[in-house]
């Protein structure tokens, strides 16, 4: 009777759906009005859930902000001709070229 020494190695992979990446692929489905309502409904389902300051005011719907402003640049730049708009163009990616930290 001989006794023998054997060593094995195996390698498995395996995904792990944890409760936090489920509801991330839940709440990345929904459209935004969707999205505002379970946003809503948690915060009253969960009293420890507030909303921050921060919060409300990116809470504006897009089109309200473009019906409160008037767009001022593209009739400057209709007005303008093609070689100013290519210069203001260069310049200002010359300027975010110059802000950035080389180092």
């Amino acid at each position: 009777m001989a006794i023998e020494i054997k060593q094995q190695l195996r390698l498995s992979q395996q995904l792990v759906m944890t409760p936090q990446l489920q509801q991330a692929i839940k709440l990345l489905q929904l459209s935004r009005l969707e999205l505002a309502d379970v946003v809503t409904q948690e915060l009253q389902e969960n009293p420890v859930l507030e909303v921050s300051e921060d919060a409300d005011e990116a809470e504006l719907p897009r089109e309200v902000e473009a019906d409160s402003h008037e767009p001022e640049a593209p009739a400057a730049q209709a007005d303008a001709a093609p070689d100013e708009v290519a210069e203001h163009r260069e310049a200002s990616d010359a300027e975010k070229i110059a802000d950035i930290d080389w180092q």
